[in-house]
């Protein structure tokens, strides 16, 4: 059976959809509004400014290892903090910056994600802020334990700034994040094996440990 179709008068309002739950009703709520804030910050930040933010707080890291070296009594405390400034800490920048590229390149094989590369360098270099907490360092009974938490901070704040560039629903962002600062771990220990002594930060432990076992101080059996 067929049945008439309704007729509206003229005047009639045709009634609008109730909404759906995850409509954008509130495109200014106060969340959009501080993301739209920390967009606009980025984009006032210059781009040399972060480089050089990132490099003052890798050079933080650093001077707070040689700190903590200085405690040991070890090794001629001039050579060891030249190297550690100018070896060390432009090892350190440049393989951040290869850090950086490894997560762009898990982004966009895991999470399909074109990350912009300026704003990532704006945000990522910001979020080397944790660094300056390596000063600390200089205090002995902590030292190993404040270096630990700068470079936890460091990982931490990166994360977040691959979160908000990518999207915060992008995949694969805690792995692209781990995946480089996994090369940047890795290569700085290999600068505290042996006799090196310019690795930043709480690496130095390596170099300390080794140059005191050298000596014969420590004796290690097996």
């Amino acid at each position: 059976m067929r049945y008439p179709s309704e007729r509206l008068s003229p005047d009639a309002v045709p009634e609008r959809p109730a909404p759906v739950e995850g409509d954008n009703l509130a495109p200014t709520a106060p969340t959009t509004r501080r993301r739209r804030r920390l967009a606009d910050m980025d984009m006032l930040v210059p781009m040399p400014f972060a480089l050089g933010f990132a490099a003052a707080a890798m050079a933080a890291l650093a001077l707070g290892g040689w700190l903590w070296w200085l405690t040991s009594g070890l090794g001629d405390p001039r050579t060891t903090l030249t190297k550690t400034l100018t070896v060390g800490v432009p090892f350190s920048f440049a393989l951040w910056i290869a850090w950086l590229v490894i997560s762009i390149a898990v982004l966009q094989r895991l999470g399909r994600t074109m990350v912009p590369v300026d704003r990532l360098l704006r945000e990522a270099g910001l979020a080397c802020w944790p660094l300056f907490l390596a000063l600390g360092m200089a205090v002995p009974a902590i030292s190993f334990g404040v270096g630990l938490a700068a470079i936890g901070g460091w990982v931490a704040a990166t994360q977040a700034a691959l979160a908000r560039v990518a999207g915060r629903g992008s995949r694969g962002v805690l792995a692209a994040n781990l995946a480089g600062f996994a090369l940047w771990c890795l290569v700085m220990s290999l600068l505290a094996s042996g006799e090196q002594t310019i690795a930043p930060g709480p690496f130095v432990a390596e170099s300390i440990w080794e140059a005191v076992t050298s000596q014969g101080i420590v004796v290690v059996t097996q």
